[in-house]
């Protein structure tokens, strides 16, 4: 018993491929013009007639006797319509997985809608303006783009990060720990969408600064043994560089040379961005870097004094289920600076901090 897929011949046909690896399944690919690329990645592929031809008919019905077939995937909306119909008035028993490619886009972009609307109110509290907010298909562009990329910033808070933008003040927005983008990405948007200023992130992405040790051993030995950082380096500016627009860029070392990169010279160089010249005073700050005690009061310590007045403080994971640097750190700096503190709040396990202006 093996799966079709044909015509084998975009992406939408590999990845089918890879879950369907994943599962056991035996897959076997077909295709109208020979790639070269498909034969490889498949093991094999058939070269059938297109559709339309006179023989196509008997070259399919084949295909699927010799090969075991009893289900097919068309990654293709033309071909899917056609097999709908082929599949029907020839009383196959054959099974046609998932829909038709354009619909199944269809669904995904109106289940994206659904989404921004129902994040609108969480947003707009974030916000606690009326003026500036982004409009709802502004949302849908956000989290569409920011779900291709790998992270563990969830909905909400993506949406208080949305949110606060409208109170920001002018200024540098800084990100300590970005991994491979996703909140650097939306912090990019956001920064560009209300002229708040140039966006830096700070990451040394190397096995050394990524231990922590609050994290239990078994989990953070497994995944050790994941991360190839280069790799993640890579895919950091792969996902970076359609939003830079000259107003990004990265220095990839710890959070305190970074600090003091950023205390000396306004300008930060990199040959995938260019020079970036910093303003020296920071409106936004996510801090989400090593979670570990000590780190975390560090890096509060160091970049909450380039603030401006009026900025926001974006604590990542104050709420950890595996460990408390960010919430001990959290709450030191929420009863140290009460007096200057005008928001705080919580949103998506992160803690949001306004400073009065």
């Amino acid at each position: 018993m093996a799966t079709l897929v044909f015509p084998a011949l975009n992406q939408l046909a590999l990845d089918y491929l890879d879950a369907a690896r994943n599962r056991g399944e035996r897959v076997v690919a077909a295709a109208s013009v020979y790639d070269a690329r498909m034969e490889a990645a498949f093991g094999g592929l058939t070269v059938l007639p297109y559709v339309y031809d006179s023989d196509f008919c008997d070259a399919f019905l084949d295909l699927l006797s010799t090969q075991g077939v009893t289900d097919v995937y068309a990654p293709v909306a033309s071909v899917h319509a056609f097999l709908e119909g082929f599949i029907s008035e020839r009383g196959l028993r054959l099974r046609l997985l998932g829909g038709s490619p354009i619909r199944t886009q269809v669904e995904a972009y109106r289940r994206l809608r659904e989404k921004a609307e129902a994040l609108q109110p969480l947003i707009a509290s974030c916000s606690a303006t009326p003026d500036g907010i982004v409009s709802r298909i502004e949302i849908e562009a956000i989290f569409r783009y920011a779900g291709l990329v790998y992270g563990e910033s969830n909905d909400d808070k993506l949406s208080a990060m949305i949110g606060i933008f409208a109170t920001a003040p002018k200024g540098d927005v800084v990100e300590i720990g970005s991994l491979m983008g996703k909140s650097a990405f939306v912090l990019q948007y956001l920064a560009r969408r209300y002229d708040t200023g140039n966006v830096l992130s700070v990451d040394p992405l190397s096995h050394e600064t990524s231990i922590q040790s609050d994290f239990p051993a078994a989990v953070q030995n497994a995944m050790d043994s994941q991360w190839d950082y280069d790799i993640l380096r890579e895919a950091f500016i792969v996902n970076m560089l359609p939003v830079a627009a000259g107003r990004f860029n990265y220095l990839r070392m710890p959070s305190e040379h970074g600090f003091n990169v950023y205390r000396s010279s306004r300008a930060v160089g990199s040959l995938e961005f260019g020079e970036v010249v910093y303003a020296g005073g920071i409106a936004v700050l996510h801090i989400d870097g090593n979670h570990d005690l000590q780190h975390v009061k560090q890096d509060c310590e160091l970049w909450l004094s380039g603030m401006v007045p009026g900025a926001w403080l974006i604590l990542d994971d104050y709420l950890w289920a595996h460990g408390d640097g960010p919430y001990v750190t959290g709450n030191a700096l929420l009863q140290a600076r009460s007096g200057d503190i005008d928001r705080a709040f919580v949103c998506g396990k992160a803690l949001f901090v306004k400073f009065r202006t």
